[in-house]
C-alpha cells in the first residue's frame, strides 16, 4: 500500500505541476490582452481570448488524462490503452461508474488519480473564474 500512495502522490506533484505549467502561458497573455489601456479589449478578442483560455484548460486535463493512463498501462494496473484512457476518465473526472475497476493491488493507486482530478478541476475553476473577472471589466462593445 505504501509504494502505491507513493507513486500515486508523485504522479500527482506531477500532473499538478504540469497543468499549472500549461496555465501560466495563458495567464500572461490574458494579462497582456487585458491590460492595454491604448487599446482596449473589445467583444470579440474578449470572446477569443476566453476561447483560448478555455482550450488550454482542454489541453491540460488531456495531458494529464494521459500520463495516468500510461501509468497504469506501464504498471500492470490496466492491460491496454483503451481500457486505461477510459478508467482515467471516469476515475478523474469523479464519475465512477465501476464497470471497470483495478485489482486490489493498484485500488490506493487508482484513487490517486481521482484525487489529481479534484485538484485539477479545483485549479481549473479558480483559473477561469480569474481570467474571466480580468477579462469582463476590460471587455468593450464595439
Amino acid at each position: 500500500m505504501f509504494s502505491q500512495i507513493l507513486f500515486g502522490a508523485a504522479l500527482l506533484a506531477l500532473s499538478a505541476m504540469l497543468y499549472v505549467v500549461t496555465m501560466v502561458p495563458t495567464s500572461r497573455l490574458v494579462t497582456r490582452e487585458a491590460d492595454h489601456p491604448e487599446k482596449p479589449l473589445g467583444s470579440t478578442r474578449a470572446i477569443l481570448l476566453v476561447g483560448v483560455v478555455a482550450l488550454a484548460v482542454v489541453f491540460g486535463h488531456t495531458v494529464v488524462v494521459w500520463i495516468w493512463s500510461t501509468a497504469f498501462v506501464l504498471s500492470g494496473a490496466l492491460p491496454n490503452m483503451e481500457q486505461s484512457v477510459y478508467f482515467t476518465l471516469v476515475t478523474y473526472t469523479t464519475l465512477g461508474y465501476g464497470d471497470l475497476t483495478l485489482s486490489e493491488e493498484f485500488r490506493v493507486f487508482g484513487t490517486m488519480a481521482a484525487v489529481t482530478g479534484l485538484l485539477n478541476f479545483g485549479i481549473s475553476t479558480a483559473f477561469l473564474v480569474g481570467v474571466i473577472s480580468r477579462i469582463l471589466p476590460h471587455a468593450h462593445p464595439h
